[in-house]
């Protein structure tokens, strides 16, 4: 039973990465900055409990990206967003304590993204995808300390099963729906009400209000 449910665990996230080369850019587009907009409140706390400079306003950094992504005609100077970025990236030397990395993984996530917008060579569908889920591994293993974990302990974690469900539900979602007779609002509220339909990030941080 153990190597059936592995298999399928195994099956399903080959299937999603495969469904998500599947879809338009356009719709990858989509996808990657949802799963941003649920790594994002992970940052926000650690900025927050930290004190964290915020030499740029984030939330502006990612309405530009749905924007150019979503908006006709819309400008936007990738460069520059990607310098904004860089700034607001921690250094994990200069804090004790676990939510850096978080926001690490989530500054790393938008740079990956931006970098894939400016170069064809350095685009790649499920990146984002890929870090988000590379986020959750990463506080499993600090969670589990010096107990080694087997990748089926990894992909049946609460954490990853909520993770693949989520990514399941936008591509069900993208599959049968036309972008194109939708606004920027309205793609990117369904977006957000899928990825926090349960209340919590990728990690598990329960969102504010």
């Amino acid at each position: 039973m153990a190597n059936s449910s592995n298999e399928k665990s195994v099956h399903l996230k080959t299937n999603n990465f495969q469904r998500v080369r599947e879809l338009s850019r356009k719709q990858q587009g989509v996808l990657s900055l949802a799963l941003l907009e649920r790594m994002k409140p992970n940052y926000q706390l650690f900025a927050q409990v930290t004190e964290f400079p915020q030499d740029y306003n984030l939330d502006n950094i990612v309405n530009s990206l749905w924007e150019k992504l979503l908006v006709k005609g819309a400008k936007v100077n990738f460069s520059i967003l990607e310098e904004k970025i860089e700034s607001l990236t921690p250094d994990e030397l200069d804090f004790d304590m676990y939510g850096v990395y978080p926001a690490i993984y989530f500054c790393t996530g938008l740079l990956t993204y931006i970098n894939g917008e400016l170069s064809e060579d350095e685009y790649d569908s499920v990146a984002i995808a890929k870090i988000s889920q590379g986020c959750i591994v990463h506080l499993i293993e600090y969670q589990a300390g010096e107990t080694e974990l087997d990748n089926e302990s990894i992909r049946e974690h609460e954490l990853m099963a909520a993770e693949m469900s989520v990514l399941t539900e936008l591509l069900d979602w993208l599959s049968i729906t036309r972008l194109k007779d939708l606004d920027l609002k309205a793609i990117r509220t369904k977006a957000l009400d899928i990825v926090f339909a349960d209340g919590v990030t990728n990690i598990g941080i329960e969102l504010e209000g």
